[in-house]
């Protein structure tokens, strides 16, 4: 269960539930990889390719990953490779 690894107490109800879930995924995806990163000694890479191809909410996405403030703590191991053409 995804709350148990991230900590979270994921109480929703029917209201907000479906108000913005892409932010929520986005919060989400963000929190697993801080702390996956910091849980173990080996970093966590993420490398995405054809990023020329990319739209904007996906940009967004790995903007948000990048500049969350607990990725750039240094109790994280983190990797990201972003290639395009």
């Amino acid at each position: 269960n995804l709350a148990n690894i991230l900590g979270l107490e994921m109480r929703l109800n029917h209201d907000e539930g479906c108000t913005n879930p892409q932010k929520r995924l986005q919060y989400l995806l963000c929190r697993f990889v801080e702390v996956i990163s910091s849980t173990f000694a080996a970093p966590v890479t993420l490398f995405l390719d054809d990023l020329q191809w990319a739209d904007s909410t996906s940009i967004e996405v790995v903007n948000q990953l990048l500049l969350t403030g607990g990725l750039a703590s240094q109790g994280t191991h983190f990797f990201f490779l972003g290639c395009y053409r």
